[in-house]
């Protein structure tokens, strides 16, 4: 691919960066007339994504980078009407905001300018973000990249149709096709291994950024840039899996758009039970959405029933815990003895069945999700004439 065709999507994201910044000082009606130029790149930088092969994944990721951008432009913007304080610096106020999408910026932050970061401060918070973000990376490239290659060689076979079926499966006398250990280790390594390859890209990423923004250009402070993760310990619940271990990246967009939803369309009370359920499903259902266009608009196989099926089953799964989690406190709170209520109460057994389960359902839903993507990849792998065409 020609060198220039991989600066098409940065280019043409820049100059959506560039009519945000110009409408972030402008009033609701102003910001209107600016709104096609904003979208219009962002949505060209989208579709060209498919120029981005230089790294595997890099396309995809571009392209989802591509549809949260735009969520938070329409969200500052149109939706929460945000405006830079007059008491603000001119310029850094709106890259601050540009730069925010999980919206963790004050209004009394946007006017604070001076920096108090040493030069010693900085030294040491790129030293720790790069190390741990170069272990990471050499253990998949020395231990768990190889380790898989000589243990499996992956055929279309192993992600037909008939596959990602597993309940009705074990619930059958004669499983058609019969469950085999190779099948297991498949499902569970596919079941896991999204989720690392999901954290190294996204830390390579947002080591990259933070270093040239704290380091480098020195508009940000080390305070600014915290890890996109939070810890895997920290996921022994569906729920807990989203909200405290994975990335925020699109939570912020979707609240605020589902707000609109809410409280325009639905009137729905503000604060309510049931606003709180909308928003978290629109959440699920805007990243549905997004992992769709991005799979589209890179080029990847792209299967919306899949996809949404995915993040509609976790939102469910989440909210099942939710049910399940009151009715066991009631059990407790009725219940007279004392070791049903000791085991209830116990963090460790509460953490050690919320990983089993955690596990057990990712190992179920994953391959609904992913396996017709991984046969279609390696059936277009396998047909030479295939592999012609798609060049």
């Amino acid at each position: 691919m020609p060198p220039i065709e991989l600066l098409v999507p940065p280019a043409l994201f820049a100059l959506s960066s560039a009519a945000f910044f110009k409408a972030i000082y402008l009033s609701y009606k102003d910001r209107l007339y600016v709104a096609p130029l904003l979208f219009g790149s962002a949505v060209l930088s989208l579709q060209t994504s498919h120029y981005l092969t230089w790294l595997t994944g890099m396309n995809v990721l571009w392209a989802l980078f591509s549809c949260i951008w735009m969520h938070h432009a329409a969200s500052v913007l149109y939706i929460d009407q945000l405006s830079i304080p007059r008491t603000a610096s001119f310029w850094i106020s709106a890259y601050k905001i540009w730069n925010d999408p999980q919206r963790r910026l004050s209004q009394v932050s946007l006017q604070r300018r001076e920096n108090t970061c040493s030069p010693t401060s900085r030294i040491w918070f790129a030293l720790r973000r790069l190390s741990w973000t170069v272990l990471c990376w050499l253990l998949q490239l020395s231990i768990v990249g190889p380790l898989l290659s000589i243990h499996f060689t992956f055929s279309a076979e192993d992600f037909e149709p008939s596959r990602q079926i597993l309940i009705r499966r074990m619930l059958s006398l004669q499983p058609e096709p019969p469950f085999t250990a190779r099948e297991m280790q498949i499902r569970f390594y596919v079941s896991v291994y999204w989720i690392w390859i999901a954290y190294l890209m996204l830390e390579l990423c947002n080591t990259v950024l933070a270093l040239f923004f704290v380091v480098i250009l020195r508009l940000d402070n080390p305070e600014d840039w915290t890890p996109l993760f939070g810890s895997p310990l920290q996921a022994y619940s569906i729920r807990r899996f989203w909200t405290k271990f994975w990335h925020r990246l699109a939570v912020a967009p979707c609240v605020s758009s589902g707000r609109m939803i809410t409280r325009r369309v639905a009137r729905l009370q503000p604060g309510s039970q049931h606003e709180k359920i909308s928003i978290a499903f629109w959440a699920f259902f805007v990243s549905g959405i997004f992992h769709v266009v991005a799979d589209w608009a890179s080029g990847e196989p792209c299967y919306l029933i899949d996809d949404m099926f995915f993040f509609v089953a976790n939102f469910l799964a989440g909210a099942i815990e939710s049910a399940i989690g009151k009715g066991l406190e009631n059990a407790m709170k009725r219940s007279k003895n004392g070791m049903v209520r000791g085991l209830l109460r116990s963090g460790i057994v509460r953490k050690m069945i919320g990983y089993i389960w955690v596990l057990g359902f990712m190992f179920w839903i994953t391959p609904k999700w992913q396996y017709r993507k991984l046969h279609a990849s390696l059936t277009e792998f396998s047909d030479p004439q295939l592999a012609t065409r798609s060049n």
